[in-house]
């Protein structure tokens, strides 16, 4: 494909707005992340982990006061964090016209948000807690084991308990368009229970699709903006991919990688762990006092397979694509439907280094829509 042909799948307004947004956008990012690391620092600095656990240290039941220990540091992370993100990330996505939500409505789901990652995190400090004091020299092989058979869970019930937490999903509206799509499924002898909608622009202005859940709970859906916007031949080329992704079980293979990389985490904190307890002077406190160490300490960790999870994130989309190239009329659908994506959520064309390495779970629009113009079927 030569420039102009690529250059002319776009608006060119949109690309000029994409390059302003993108560069305000990583701005914001290095700031915020700074910002973040210097809260840490000064937490740890100034001992508030140890101040905290005096105000919060309540004569109650054990599980009870980790809770609250933990709702406390979650609380106040959240407050500042969010104030953060409203005066850069939100105002941003205000600015350039991504957002469908006020301000209710984000606050709302940053609530939302901080209730479910509240329970994870108690879910985990007290498992941590209970295990390393009843099995101080096999704790880490066990917790392994339970994080990895929570993740599968929380797989299997995203679809039916948390994702309709935040939006709104309903079988695909009876139309001619649905009765198209449902054929392209009798075409490729596919089996499926219904497509699905999702409420998406409810909470941003751009569309898209997805894949999600596992066994009897496992969807495919199309947000309710997408109609309006792409045509038929887009829409199928579009649900054509997420069918790769069902035909090809990505999503069991990215459940396979995670007791990998949790095993490896949890022997590593294993490892260091009483280096840490007497760096941090922790020899004798209350273990509750640890947590926020050990949170963030297991965050870095299993942050550095990042790269890992998203080259294969990678690998797999464009599998995802060539099954739908082999499938549709025309490549080229898909190819279209990239740059319209692109140019609705003014995403970025190409990635740079750092990006492809701690960001790009997709390959870049630009490298998609090449592989649907060159593809030719056998």
């Amino acid at each position: 494909m030569n420039t102009d042909e690529f250059k002319n799948l776009f608006d060119h307004k949109r690309r000029e707005k994409a390059k302003r947004y993108h560069k305000q956008k990583n701005r914001y990012f290095l700031f915020n992340s700074l910002v973040k690391i210097l809260l840490v620092i000064i937490f740890f600095y100034y001992n508030f982990e140890t101040e905290l656990f005096k105000i919060t240290n309540f004569n109650i039941w054990y599980p009870v006061k980790i809770f609250i220990y933990i709702f406390s540091i979650l609380l106040i992370y959240q407050i500042f964090v969010n104030t953060l993100e409203y005066f850069t990330t939100y105002k941003l996505r205000v600015k350039y016209n991504l957002t469908a939500q006020d301000v209710k409505d984000w606050l709302i789901d940053k609530m939302k948000s901080f209730v479910l990652n509240t329970l994870l995190i108690f879910i985990f400090s007290w498992t941590f807690i209970f295990l390393h004091n009843t099995y101080p020299q096999k704790w880490w092989i066990i917790i392994a084991i339970v994080l990895s058979v929570f993740v599968v869970l929380l797989n299997y019930l995203l679809p039916v308990i948390i994702l309709p937490i935040f939006y709104k999903l309903k079988p695909y509206p009876e139309s001619e368009l649905k009765e198209k799509l449902m054929k392209t499924f009798d075409k490729l002898d596919i089996k499926i229970e219904d497509i699905y909608e999702i409420n998406l622009s409810s909470k941003m202005t751009s569309a898209n699709a997805a894949v999600i859940g596992m066994g009897n709970t496992r969807k495919i859906l199309l947000s309710d903006n997408l109609a309006d916007r792409f045509s038929f031949e887009e829409i199928e080329a579009i649900l054509c991919h997420e069918i790769g992704h069902h035909i090809n079980n990505d999503i069991y293979k990215n459940l396979l990688l995670q007791p990998v990389i949790i095993i490896i985490t949890s022997y590593i904190v294993n490892l260091s762990w009483p280096f840490l307890i007497n760096l941090f002077a922790y020899q004798n406190v209350d273990v509750i006092i640890t947590l926020p160490l050990l949170l963030i300490f297991w965050g870095v960790l299993y942050s550095l397979f990042t790269p890992i999870q998203l080259y294969l994130s990678r690998k797999y989309e464009r599998k995802a694509d060539q099954f739908s190239f082999e499938v549709i009329d025309n490549p080229m659908e898909l190819g279209r439907a990239f740059a319209k994506l692109a140019d609705d959520s003014l995403s970025r064309l190409e990635f740079n280094w750092w990006e492809k390495l701690y960001k790009a779970s997709h390959p870049s629009i630009k490298t998609r829509i090449e592989k649907a113009k060159n593809f030719k079927k056998k």
